[in-house]
């Protein structure tokens, strides 16, 4: 089986992002001399897969630049993009057990996970989501999106590994059972 693999910053209560999708609270934890194994996942993967949410934030971030590695990108609105002048993007709908089989013909190796809580939970419904690391920072949000659509959680994962780091942050490793 392929591995795939859910890398992200997490409040204390479980949400990854703020209400209407703020990120920068998390930003405060991830500055500074540490990279928290990111660059090294990153440059085990072959392709990254994320979902549409993250994909507009990340376009409203950095803008239509060349991605390091083929993503795709899972929507039912591939059209909003049209005049994307980035290669490398494919726009993905469909059953979650297809997409990572089309994937891993394509790609094959291991899959980054960039987000976000949708993909997520549809991941972890077709038990295609091997590994999962997340960092919690030390803050509630109260409201926002949370890690887990209801009715999902890590009941199916095993905790390898508990890290903690300076800036705060609290690393959780999880494998699929």
């Amino acid at each position: 089986m392929i591995e795939v693999v859910f890398y992200a910053a997490v409040s204390r209560d479980g949400f990854l992002a703020a209400p209407n999708g703020d990120m920068a609270w998390a930003e405060k934890y991830l500055t500074g001399d540490e990279d928290y194994g990111y660059f090294s996942l990153v440059q085990s993967c072959t392709s990254i897969l994320m979902g549409r949410r993250t994909f507009d934030f990340e376009l409203e971030a950095i803008g239509d630049m060349e991605r390091i590695l083929p993503t795709y990108v899972l929507t039912n609105e591939p059209l909003r993009f049209d005049g994307l002048k980035t290669r490398d993007i494919t726009f993905i709908a469909g059953d979650m057990g297809m997409i990572i089989d089309l994937i891993e013909s394509k790609h094959p190796g291991q899959i980054f996970v960039a987000g976000g809580a949708d993909v997520v939970s549809q991941l972890i419904l077709a038990d295609r989501l091997t590994q999962i690391r997340l960092f919690e920072c030390p803050e509630d949000l109260g409201a926002g999106t949370s890690l887990f659509a209801e009715g999902v959680s890590l009941a199916g994962f095993d905790l390898l590994e508990t890290k903690e780091y300076s800036s705060g942050l609290v690393e959780r490793r999880y494998r699929l059972k």
